[in-house]
């Protein structure tokens, strides 16, 4: 009797918690950091790239280059939709990318979520 509620009580302890992953968002693969904008480039296919200077330490090289894909949300202080072209040299930036070391990406080509502008310069 004894063994059967032990067996019961793990089964529902892992149901539960199988129940909680479940309903749980997935950022917890997500990390975030501060940044300030060097430079904003537009490649040659069109597509926007940002170097930004990192102020909170995510991998050693506070430098990183922002691949800005057509998925990646970018707002200003006050929440609104902006264009990545309207983010200017010297706005401090908060980005929301891909944990890379958690993903096994190279940290050189992050997937970024989101691009808020904290300040303009």
């Amino acid at each position: 009797m004894k063994k059967r509620l032990i067996i019961a009580g793990v089964i529902m302890v892992t149901a539960v918690l199988i129940v909680a992953a479940a309903l749980l968002p997935g950022t917890w693969s997500n990390v975030s950091f501060d940044a300030i904008v060097r430079e904003g480039v537009v490649e040659h296919d069109g597509n926007m790239r940002l170097t930004a200077e990192r102020t909170t330490k995510v991998y050693g090289d506070p430098l990183c280059a922002l691949q800005v894909a057509d998925s990646t949300k970018t707002i200003d202080e006050n929440g609104n939709k902006i264009s990545v072209r309207d983010i200017q040299t010297g706005d401090t930036i908060k980005v929301t990318l891909k944990n890379s070391s958690i993903e096994g990406n190279p940290p050189y080509y992050p997937t970024v979520y989101e691009i808020k502008v904290v300040s303009r310069f």
